[in-house]
C-alpha cells in the first residue's frame, strides 16, 4: 500500500502438524504463521501439483468434485482460523512420467484469481485425464520445480505461497537427459540444484512465507524433501493405492494451517 511502512519480514517457528483425516500422523518443519495482523492485505497463491497417471483416479476425481466449492471451502476455513485473505490465485501443474510420456508429462494452467477464474479453474481442474506414467516412479520433482518457479504475486502487505503436491508414487530422479526440450533450463539439473531453489534467500520464493504440502509415500524423492527442506508439512500416503485414504477436509485444513 502507498506510504505504509511494508511490516518486517515475519519469524519462523516450529509447530506440530495437524492429524491426517485417517490418524495418521504428519512429518513437519513447517514455520508456524503468525496471527493476522488487522489493518494489513494478505495475499495467497495455491500451486497444485498433481500426479495424472492412472492410479490417481480417485483422487483426481475428488478434485474434480470439489473444485467449484475449493474456493468457499478454504476461505470458511480460514475464516474459522481468524484469517482473512484478500486475494486468492490457485495454478495447476499436472504431472505424469517423462521418461514413459515425454512432452505429455506435463499440464500447467496459469494462475487464476478465486472467485472471478472460478469457472477456468474447474474446466481445467476438469479436463485432466488419469492415465500414463508407466510405472512407478513418476517426475514429481519436475513438478516441484516448475510450481517453484510460478509467477507468484507481489501484491498485498503479507504473501503465502503454498504448494500443494498429490501423488501416491515416489519420484524420478531429475535427470536432464530425460527432459523434452522445452523443459530444459526450467528443471535443476539434480535434487542438490532443486534444493538450493528452494533455500535460495534471494530467489522469488520469501523464506518466511514459502510452504510445501506434500501427500506422498515415504520414498525416494519425497521423503528426502520432508527430511532437508524447511517449511513443508508431509503427510504420508501409501504407495500406489491412489490416495484413497486422504480426506479432502486433511487438504483444506492443511492449506489452511499453512497460511
Amino acid at each position: 500500500m502507498a506510504g505504509t511502512e511494508q511490516p518486517a519480514e515475519e519469524p519462523a517457528a516450529t509447530v506440530e502438524a495437524p492429524t491426517g483425516g485417517d490418524g495418521d500422523s504428519s512429518q513437519t518443519s513447517l514455520a508456524a504463521p503468525p496471527p493476522p495482523v488487522r489493518g494489513l492485505s494478505y495475499a495467497v497463491d495455491i500451486v497444485f501439483c498433481i500426479d495424472v497417471t492412472g492410479s490417481m483416479t480417485p483422487i483426481l476425481d475428488a478434485v474434480k468434485a470439489n473444485a467449484l466449492r475449493f474456493y468457499g471451502d478454504v476461505q470458511d476455513n480460514l475464516v474459522n482460523k481468524g484469517k482473512n485473505v484478500d486475494e486468492l490465485r490457485v495454478r495447476v501443474v499436472a504431472f505424469r512420467d517423462f521418461t514413459a510420456d515425454g512432452d505429455a508429462a506435463m499440464q500447467e494452467s496459469p494462475f487464476f484469481a478465486l472467485p472471478a477464474d472460478q469457472g477456468e479453474f474447474s474446466a481445467f481442474v476438469n479436463g485432466l485425464v488419469a492415465e500414463g506414467g508407466g510405472d512407478a516412479p513418476e517426475s514429481g520433482l519436475e513438478a516441484v520445480s516448475l510450481a517453484m518457479a510460478s509467477p507468484w504475486t507481489t501484491r498485498g502487505d503479507r504473501r503465502r505461497q503454498v504448494v500443494v503436491v498429490w501423488t501416491d508414487q515416489p519420484a524420478q530422479p531429475l535427470s536432464p537427459a530425460v527432459l523434452p526440450e522445452a523443459y530444459r533450463g526450467r528443471v535443476p539439473a539434480d535434487f542438490s540444484a532443486l534444493t538450493d531453489m528452494w533455500e535460495d534467500a534471494q530467489g522469488t520464493l520469501g523464506s518466511s512465507s514459502k510452504r510445501l504440502i506434500l501427500f506422498a509415500p515415504d520414498g525416494p524423492g519425497w521423503s528426502d524433501i520432508s527430511s532437508v527442506w524447511e517449511n513443508v508439512v508431509h503427510h504420508p500416503s501409501q504407495a500406489g493405492g491412489g490416495l484413497s485414504d486422504v480426506d479432502y477436509g486433511t487438504i483444506i485444513d492443511s492449506i489452511g494451517n499453512s497460511v
